[in-house]
């Protein structure tokens, strides 16, 4: 046998394996472009975040009610230190406080509490509106507003949540302005007949507190 019958078995190796290599590369790149379009358009099995049901928020004072005003002396046993108190009122009325400051609570409703952050628990929750009109003549820098919740007698303190629709005060509210700011808090449904929000607007000035039966 002479040298090209020897390699002519040889060319058709070679050729027939490149063959084989290039139908595999072109399965790769046909693969790559139509299963990823074929996967994405497969429904999912898994049901929703968003089919989750919840029960709608309920109102514990009605929103369109009038609010009285009220002055509120500083409560017993107060004094001239930060944080001290005025003495509570209902959660329907309006705290008119001698910085010329209104603070009432617009919004007060029974929501399902959502824990998003770390320490937040699910459950039962009070989601307060905080509004505060300045009828001052200064700006008031909302920034340091805190706005706290006590259960019961003994003022336990409620756990916080950010959700469903926390919104802390932010900026400034001017002259004759007013701005709102949504505060949730953790007090189970058997715990609500007792119920403190307390609001500090201003370093120096007295705590404004509501207090009442929010069931």
């Amino acid at each position: 046998m002479d040298a090209t019958e020897e390699t002519q078995p040889n060319r058709r190796r070679v050729w027939i394996t490149l063959s084989a290599l290039v139908v595999v590369i072109a399965l790769a790149v046909l693969g790559a472009i139509f299963v990823p379009p074929l996967l994405a358009g497969t429904p999912s099995t898994e049901p929703s975040a968003s089919a989750t049901p919840t029960t709608p928020p309920r109102d514990i004072v009605d929103p369109d009610a009038p609010r009285p005003t009220q002055t509120p002396t500083p409560a017993a046993g107060a004094t001239d230190e930060p944080f001290a108190e005025l003495s509570p009122v209902a959660p329907d009325q309006t705290i008119v406080t001698e910085e010329g400051i209104e603070i009432s609570l617009s919004s007060l409703q029974a929501v399902d509490g959502q824990a998003t952050l770390a320490g937040e628990t699910s459950g039962p929750a009070i989601r307060a509106t905080v509004r505060i009109t300045n009828t001052g003549d200064e700006p008031l820098d909302l920034e340091y507003v805190a706005v706290n919740a006590y259960i019961g007698e003994d003022r336990a303190p409620a756990g916080t949540l950010t959700q469903p629709g926390g919104a802390p005060f932010e900026g400034t509210v001017e002259p004759g302005d007013s701005a709102e700011g949504t505060y949730l808090f953790s007090v189970p449904e058997a715990d609500r007949d007792d119920v403190t929000l307390t609001v500090d607007y201003l370093f120096g000035a007295k705590v404004a507190v509501f207090r009442g039966d929010l069931r």
